[in-house]
């Protein structure tokens, strides 16, 4: 598989998985984003301006516990993988989170295993996700965030619209349309990764994270068992 077509192929991946998880334990645990550390900051800014219905309070806790172990987990991914070259970081970093999300939504197959434990579970994984993302500049635009994208496909439409003017500068090359058309791609698997996210969330919970996790690791052992 082309290396370009590859990339492009796991950028979809971990866009509709990170969109599908992060919807999915939003709506199971009453307001806790595992990858989205701003949302967080914002409903934890409501809860303490005393909103609670806006800051989903009862998630309050987890928020705070979300942020150090993020941290932490990001931090140990560097560490772990700084010593290997970046294309096996990379395939470590991403298959270690396939094979968490996977294992913490067969385990939530039980109900021994408390939603708490699993969401912490699901914040370690999209950490080494958004890690393996800041070591590889290869993975292209951010998956688990769609703010820039979104505003870098709309400057692109004012620029091809000629409704606005396009900076150059005497290092700016030649403008590519490629890499906006692939951010829309990003936004699109994103979105449709939130509505899956959230209808099978309500119709099953947790145990929902095995498809995410399986759509993982078949697309890394498709990009991996294809190359020279």
């Amino acid at each position: 598989m082309p290396a370009f077509r590859a990339n492009l192929l796991l950028s979809l991946i971990l866009a509709f998985l990170s969109g599908y998880i992060d919807t999915a334990v939003f709506v199971h645990m009453g307001g806790l984003f595992v990858a989205h550390v701003t949302g967080n900051f914002v409903l934890l800014g409501a809860t303490v301006a005393g909103l609670e219905s806006v800051g989903h309070g009862s998630s309050t806790v987890l928020q705070l516990i979300s942020f150090p172990l993020f941290f932490l987990s990001a931090a140990l991914a560097g560490g772990v993988s700084g010593r290997l070259s970046k294309d096996n970081q990379t395939l470590l970093l991403l298959f270690l989170s396939a094979l968490l999300i996977t294992g913490i939504g067969a385990a939530c197959l039980s109900p021994s295993i408390p939603d708490t434990i699993a969401s912490m579970g699901l914040v370690v994984a999209m950490a080494w996700l958004n890690a393996a993302h800041r070591l590889d500049s290869r993975l292209g635009a951010p998956f688990t965030v769609m703010t820039g994208n979104v505003t870098s496909i709309a400057l692109e439409l004012a620029y091809t619209l000629k409704i606005g003017k396009r900076e150059e500068t005497p290092n700016t090359t030649k403008p590519n349309a490629s890499p906006q058309f692939r951010m829309l791609y990003l936004v699109l698997s994103f979105a449709v990764g939130c509505a899956l996210g959230a209808l099978s969330q309500r119709a099953y919970g947790l145990e929902t994270m095995l498809l995410p996790g399986f759509v993982l690791v078949l697309g890394l052992l498709s990009i991996t068992l294809r190359r020279p």
